[in-house]
């Protein structure tokens, strides 16, 4: 008896495998055959960058000692960029809802996990390619690694914040089925990237946006990005660990709870 629910639960992982990885193909085909989802974030970031470091290069130099204004930017352009680019998740997932595909999948499999884990997965690795090919484009304009591995670890950082978002785009989408509710994840985190220590360190700030960028959980995670990129001792790292956890942890169970939501109701 044993024996027989042991290779029930082997069938059903493997089972699961097989569907998350046909789901992530598929969401792999639908990103990278609409140039808008990935060519869109990088040229929004590259973008940013040209215009931010042009004309505020020389000012950021005064207080920035031996480090370049475009170094000292730059986890900024891909933290935003990557929030641009994680929001694909919750467009996918609603476009397979309005389609009423998701639905016809969760009757045929008992479950929409796997599938919405296939986008997530797809999500990830476009947000990938995306900051990478961001990062090569600001070596083009200027940009200069301190070393591989702190520009890798900086990419790294912006990848698990974009799991969260990607996360939060999703849970929204089944919640809501509403394209304006699932667009303001992204804006949430877009803006919010906005009230850190955008073009000067946050000390060097003033009354309330000082205030603001102090309390905002994503400066934690740009400074972090910022002293892995340079190098040096991260701070600010073990905020930012606290913060990246929970955001991710907090996305996996609005998941849930949309999903089960979904069950009710659908």
């Amino acid at each position: 008896m044993t024996t027989t629910a042991a290779s029930v639960t082997t069938t059903r992982r493997a089972g699961t495998f097989s569907v998350t990885a046909a789901a992530t193909r598929r969401s792999l085909r639908a990103v990278f055959r609409s140039p808008a989802l990935l060519i869109g974030p990088i040229a929004q970031s590259l973008f940013f960058l040209l215009v931010y470091a042009g004309q505020l290069g020389n000012v950021g130099s005064s207080y920035l000692d031996d480090r370049t204004f475009i170094a000292f930017l730059l986890p900024l352009i891909l933290l935003t960029g990557v929030a641009t680019g994680a929001g694909a998740a919750g467009t996918m997932t609603l476009g397979d809802i309005t389609s009423g595909y998701l639905d016809r999948l969760r009757m045929a499999h008992g479950t929409a996990a796997p599938f919405l884990a296939g986008t997530l997965i797809a999500t990830l690795v476009a947000v990938t390619v995306q900051a990478l090919l961001t990062t090569g484009g600001a070596m083009l304009v200027g940009y200069r690694p301190t070393d591989a591995a702190g520009t890798l670890g900086m990419v790294a950082l912006m990848l698990v914040l974009g799991a969260a978002v990607a996360l939060f785009g999703i849970a929204v989408a089944v919640r809501t089925a509403s394209s304006s509710t699932t667009g303001l994840v992204t804006l949430a985190f877009f803006g919010l990237s906005f009230f850190t220590g955008v073009f000067a360190p946050v000390e060097e700030l003033s009354g309330w946006m000082r205030a603001i960028a102090t309390v905002n959980p994503l400066t934690y995670v740009i400074d972090t990005a910022r002293q892995v990129e340079a190098g040096t001792a991260p701070t600010a790292g073990p905020l930012a660990a606290v913060v990246l956890v929970a955001l991710v942890a907090a996305g996996f169970a609005a998941c849930v709870l949309a999903l089960g939501h979904a069950r009710r109701n659908r």
